[in-house]
This record gives C-alpha cells, sequence and structure tokens, in this order.
C-alpha cells in the first residue's frame, strides 16, 4: 500500500521560511508526523513548497528553535520526542491602542538587543541582504501594495535571525502575526514608511560598521519613534 503524502497549499509570495514553518508544523500538531518520526528531507520539501534550499532550512531552524524537530546528522530531520507547542500569544486587539503600545513595549526590551548581538555574528552576506530589504522599501514607499510592509518585517525578522539565538529567533517568531498587523497600522502613512527606512538605513551603517553600541541605540529610537507616533494617535483618541 503506497504510503500517504501530505498535501500542502500554495505559498504566497511573502514570509516564504515562515510560511512553511507553520505549514510544516500544522502536519506535526494534526498528528501526520509523530513524535520520533522521520520528516521529509529537504530536497522534498523543496520539491513540496517549489523554494528553495535556504528557505526550507531558515523554516527548519525555526522549528528546531521552536523544540518541534530535531536534526542528526547523517540521517535527517525527526519530530521532538518531548513535543511541547509553544504557547498561544495572548489575544491582543491592535485596532485597541493601549494593546498596540503592549507590543511596542515588548519590542522595545527584545530588539534593542537583538540587533546588538546579531551586530557581533552578521556576517557581509546578511548585511547585503539588509541593504537588499532597504532597496524594496525605497522602491515601494509610495505604493498602495503590501510591499514596504512584508520587506520591513523580513528586515526586523532577519536580525533576530542574525543572533544565532535560537530562544530570541523563536520568541521573534512567536510575535510575527500581531508584528504584521502593528505594521499595517504604524506604516499606513508615507511619511511614516520613510522614517522607518531612514532607521534601517542607519542601522545598515552601524552593522557595516560593526559597531554593536551604535547599532543598538539606532534600534532603540527607531521603536521609539514608533511608539511616540502610536502615543500621539492614543491621545487624539482621548
Amino acid at each position: 500500500m503506497e504510503q500517504e503524502r501530505a498535501v500542502f497549499d500554495p505559498l504566497q509570495r511573502k514570509n516564504r521560511n515562515i510560511i512553511v514553518c507553520e505549514k510544516i508544523r500544522e502536519k506535526i500538531l494534526s498528528g501526520f508526523w509523530k513524535p520520533g518520526e522521520q520528516i521529509y528531507t529537504e530536497a522534498e520539501l523543496m520539491k513540496a513548497f517549489n523554494v528553495g534550499r535556504s528557505t526550507i532550512r531558515e523554516a527548519l531552524n525555526l522549528l528546531k528553535a521552536g523544540n518541534f524537530v530535531y536534526t542528526v546528522p547523517g540521517l535527517g530531520t525527526f519530530v521532538s520526542e518531548n513535543l511541547n507547542p509553544q504557547t498561544p500569544m495572548p489575544h491582543l486587539d491592535l485596532s485597541n491602542m493601549k494593546d498596540l503600545l503592549q507590543l511596542l513595549d515588548f519590542r522595545r526590551g527584545l530588539e534593542p538587543f537583538c540587533a546588538f548581538l546579531a551586530s557581533e555574528r552578521i556576517t557581509d552576506g546578511e548585511i547585503e541582504l539588509l541593504s537588499e530589504l532597504a532597496e524594496t522599501q525605497e522602491k515601494s514607499t509610495a505604493e498602495e501594495s503590501d510591499a514596504f510592509e512584508m520587506a520591513d518585517i523580513r528586515f526586523h525578522s532577519a536580525i533576530a535571525d542574525m543572533t544565532r539565538n535560537m530562544l530570541y529567533i523563536h520568541t521573534f517568531d512567536m510575535i510575527l502575526d500581531i508584528f504584521k498587523k502593528q505594521q499595517s497600522i504604524s506604516g499606513s502613512y508615507e511619511w511614516r514608511r520613510k522614517r522607518a527606512l531612514k532607521y534601517h538605513r542607519q542601522l545598515i551603517q552601524a552593522f557595516g560598521d560593526r559597531d554593536s553600541e551604535r547599532v543598538s541605540l539606532v534600534m532603540q529610537e527607531h521603536i521609539e519613534d514608533t511608539r511616540g507616533y502610536v502615543l500621539s494617535m492614543l491621545e487624539k483618541q482621548s
């Protein structure tokens, strides 16, 4: 009898590593792959999702950080025996400015140190990746599409990945959904998108200089700027 094959829905053209991670996680949580069972090889996953090897590896790294899978060199990737699905994020109503501030307060504590740590480990190729994302943002600053927003999210997510620390990577992955909602609100005007791009350019320069203190400070200023904007919106509502 032929073994059942997993069926995956077609991917959207954004955050492909995150989408792949979520789709594989869904299969694990549904019991398609059980604890201790080997999942598809990288080559099989590349074919199933029609994506490159780097996307699959990024997705698997996220799954490892969440303790969903582990890799045995020379054998493959397996579902964790002590599978412990991540605790769902608390519900935040981001149409409520006070809830939006909670997310930004969390990011104030998380991202400046992520940037500091990343600056000590970042490669020239990764700096080039950040530059490419900034170029995408610059080209889409005046557009009504979501291209700027998705490049913005990928920029911040990439910095978390560059910490090489699975706890920071996993934590950032946990807030991605509400982070996306925040970006759609705080970056809804062209002038706000231009300010975000300004900070991203400063971050890239500081990363290139390997200036850890400057990287952390710019990231803090970036988030404080967004928080100040949200506070001004809250004051208008009161």
